[in-house]
C-alpha cells in the first residue's frame, strides 16, 4: 500500500483496493506494515501536545499522568484492531467465512486516518482537534465501506451499505470508549 493510495481507497472500492487484495500478508505482517507507525505517531502527538500544550487540554494533570494515558491509548488501539478484525470476520456473510488474516488487514487499515488525525495536535485548538478527529472518523467509514467491497462483497449492494454501517457503527463506539478512556480523567 502506498501512503498516497489511502486516500483514493476512502472513496473507491478499486484504487488501492486491487494492490491489498492480490497479498495475503499475517496478521503479524499488517500490524507492522499498517498499524505500528500510525498508532505510534498518534500517541507520540499525545505527548507532544502533554509536553507543549498541556495546559490548554487540561491545567491540572502533570506530564506523567499524560503518559500513562498515551500508553492506555496505544495498548486499546493495537487491542481493537484485533477486537474488529474478529468482528468483521463474523459479521461478513460471504459463502466461506474470510481468513482473520484479511479481515485484520481491514481492521489495521481502517482506523490510519483516525490516528493521523492526531497531527492536528500540533495546533493547540481544541475544537480544530475534534473537528480534525471527526474527520479522521468519517475517512475511517470511508475505507470500511469499500474495504468490505473491495475484499470480501465485489458487488457495492445494500449488503455491503448495511454491513459498512454496522461494522463502522462497532468500531465508532470503540473509538469513542477510547476516547472517553482519554478525556475522563482529565474533567
Amino acid at each position: 500500500m502506498r501512503p498516497l493510495s489511502l486516500f483514493r481507497m476512502v472513496v473507491s472500492s478499486k484504487e488501492g483496493w486491487n494492490d491489498i487484495s492480490r497479498t495475503h500478508p499475517s496478521p503479524l505482517g499488517s500490524f507492522l506494515k499498517i498499524v505500528l507507525i500510525p498508532s505510534l505517531l498518534a500517541t507520540g502527538m499525545i505527548l507532544y501536545a502533554a509536553r507543549f500544550h498541556g495546559e490548554v487540554y487540561s491545567t491540572h494533570v502533570t506530564f506523567e499522568y499524560w503518559a500513562g494515558i498515551a500508553l492506555l491509548f496505544l495498548l486499546t488501539s493495537w487491542g481493537c484492531v484485533h477486537v474488529m478484525a474478529w468482528f468483521i470476520r463474523y459479521a461478513v456473510h460471504t459463502e466461506s467465512r474470510p481468513s482473520y488474516a484479511d479481515c485484520y488487514r481491514l481492521a489495521a487499515i481502517a482506523p490510519v486516518p483516525i490516528w493521523l488525525s492526531a497531527l492536528s495536535l500540533f495546533a493547540p485548538v481544541p475544537i480544530f482537534n475534534a473537528l480534525a478527529a471527526i474527520l479522521g472518523l468519517m475517512a475511517s467509514g470511508g475505507l470500511i465501506y469499500h474495504g468490505l467491497d473491495a475484499l470480501f462483497e465485489h458487488d457495492d449492494s445494500v449488503r455491503t451499505e448495511a454491513l459498512a454501517y454496522t461494522v463502522f457503527s462497532v468500531g465508532a463506539l470503540v473509538w469513542a470508549l477510547i476516547v472517553a478512556l482519554l478525556v475522563m480523567p482529565l474533567l
